[in-house]
């Protein structure tokens, strides 16, 4: 991570490397001898130290800003700083855009700001509230106004940590909202609330994906209607409780609205085709065999043999033979592992989806497999179960089980949590109520004969 010029040092970075060369003695220092107060006096050492290196860093971005450094990484495509950035300083793309435009914005725009965390007053993470603050006041606020905003923030900032003063910069934006919408009339501030719309997908080194982004008021609105009613607790059966966090209750309300949004078909055509989730895997993954590379998203993200199980449920399979260098030697014909015919007679029989006391019709429901596709499990009306995408998940979590009844009907058996008897039990809202007690236990008029 050094590329620089050959010749004599500047003493800019002769100055850097006894301060690195400080920090790295420090590192392995023995803090245990530090009575209380010195342990305290440590910390405010190093958060100063913090504050001055974070300031410049930001006016070395700000320089780089102002070259072209492209020349120095060879034949690399790199088109803006934020790449170079995330490039040179391992950053991801969503850390680094921030920071250029953080550097940017002291320099040119909030210089009080700059100053501030120069001097070691503010933190990073305050001077980076009081810009995001700032830039999201009315595009036609007056000078005098965003003046005292600014002021009125770096004062505040002695006492309010950066979370705070997110906060009230939200309240000093609507007062100037306020004090510029003219008498009876709307204000201006909707389009450039939509003017600063965004929505950024970020994948995590452990696989996942980190949702961010801005709405307006009245698209926000209509994310929390969506999101609400499917957003509620769902108890299990009999479980008194739905122990999902608040959250998690909305991420997978928000998963259901997109799984039902693809499954409808209604979404226009991506690249030819209509959008669908695509996996990659191989026979390997898909037999769990050890040592096998994991089943992938077609974004290059891993799955876990979990999810793949659940997936291959109810799914359009294409195999693709390659030969042992990766070229293609083949490709199959699109075949869908539950076919429409089967679908049918499932629709025929459960209603919807058969899980206890879930309402769900029969359009929100995936075929599961009884015994998973992947371990050899048929594919045939004796097998599978309609289940909505929720109890889909919980059933593969492995605490409920499914067993198929001697008169063909699913029957649910729940974890010792939720029943220690542990009944079998089957969902009434779908079918008749003949199919309740078939191969279960007797009817309560038989058992009163």
């Amino acid at each position: 991570m050094s590329i620089g010029a050959t010749g004599p040092r500047h003493h800019t970075l002769a100055a850097l490397d006894d301060v690195v060369v400080s920090l790295e003695k420090l590192a392995g220092a023995n803090l245990w001898a530090l009575a209380e107060g010195e342990v305290l006096e440590v910390l405010d050492g190093v958060e100063r130290a913090s504050r001055l290196l974070s300031a410049l860093k930001l006016a070395a971005v700000r320089e780089v800003q102002g070259r072209d450094l492209r020349p120095l990484f060879g034949e690399e495509e790199l088109p803006t700083v934020a790449d170079l950035l995330r490039k040179h300083l391992r950053l991801r793309y969503a850390d680094a855009r921030r920071t250029v435009a953080l550097a940017r914005d002291l320099d040119t725009t909030y210089r009080r700001v700059g100053e501030a965390l120069t001097g070691a007053t503010i933190s990073h993470g305050q001077a980076d509230a009081i810009v995001a603050a700032l830039n999201s006041l009315p595009s036609d606020t007056p000078t005098e106004r965003r003046d005292w905003a600014e002021t009125f923030l770096l004062a505040q900032a002695e006492t309010l940590d950066a979370g705070e003063l997110a906060i009230l910069g939200k309240t000093i934006r609507g007062r100037i909202r306020d004090e510029q919408q003219p008498p009876g009339g709307a204000s201006g501030d909707d389009s450039d609330q939509a003017r600063r719309r965004e929505l950024h997908l970020t994948d995590q080194p452990d696989g996942t994906t980190r949702l961010t982004g801005t709405l307006d008021a009245e698209a926000a609105a209509a994310m929390r209607a969506a999101l609400e009613p499917l957003a509620k607790p769902r108890p299990l059966a009999e479980s008194p409780e739905d122990r999902r966090t608040v959250p998690q209750l909305r991420a997978d309300a928000l998963v259901e609205i997109i799984e039902r949004v693809l499954a409808s078909g209604t979404l226009p055509l991506s690249r030819g085709t209509r959008p669908h989730l695509t996996v990659t895997t191989t026979v390997d993954a898909l037999l769990g065999r050890a040592g096998a590379t994991p089943a992938s998203t077609g974004y290059g993200m891993p799955l876990s043999h979990a999810v793949l199980e659940r997936l291959c449920c109810d799914a359009d399979l294409t195999h693709l033979l390659l030969s042992k260098e990766g070229m293609p030697l083949e490709l199959g014909r699109t075949r869908r592992i539950v076919p429409p015919w089967l679908r049918r007679a499932l629709v025929a029989r459960d209603g919807g989806c058969a899980f206890p006391q879930c309402p769900k019709p029969a359009a929100w429901a995936d075929a599961h497999h009884v015994i998973p596709w992947v371990a050899g499990g048929a594919t045939n009306l004796g097998n599978t179960v309609l289940l909505c995408p929720f109890h889909h998940r919980v059933i593969h979590r492995g605490d409920w089980t499914v067993a198929m009844g001697s008169d063909g009907h699913p029957s649910f058996v729940p974890p010792y949590s939720v029943d220690p008897a542990r009944q079998p039990r089957r969902n009434p809202l779908h079918r008749n109520l003949d199919h309740l007690y078939t191969g279960m236990w007797e009817p309560p008029d038989a058992v009163a004969a």
